[in-house]
C-alpha cells in the first residue's frame, strides 16, 4: 500500500503517493532513479554539483547492493542527456 507524504503546492498541502522503488546502496550513498527516466540511476547532487548517469549493469558492477525505498512515481520514457539534466 503506498504511503502518503504532504507537500505544500501553491499554498496547498496536497497528499503525494509514493510506491516502493529498485534504488542502489553503495559507500554510504543512495542512487535512486532519474525522476524523468526511471533506466537512469542519479547519486547526490545530480544536476547541480553532478551529472553522472549510471544504469542498473553499471551500479552492479560497482558492487552497489539493490534496495527497495518509497519515492514518488517516476516517468519512464524522458530526455536525459547533457542538456535535458
Amino acid at each position: 500500500m503506498p504511503s502518503t507524504n504532504v507537500n505544500p503546492v501553491r499554498g496547498q498541502n496536497l497528499p503525494m503517493e509514493t510506491e516502493p522503488v529498485l534504488a542502489f546502496f553503495k559507500d554510504g550513498l543512495t542512487y535512486v532513479p532519474h525522476y524523468r527516466n526511471r533506466k537512469y540511476f542519479v547519486g547526490l547532487g545530480y544536476g547541480k554539483h553532478n551529472f553522472t548517469r549510471y544504469t542498473q549493469a553499471d551500479l552492479l558492477k560497482m558492487g552497489a547492493k539493490p534496495v527497495t525505498i518509497p519515492l514518488w512515481n517516476r516517468g519512464a520514457e524522458g530526455i536525459v542527456d547533457k542538456d535535458h539534466p
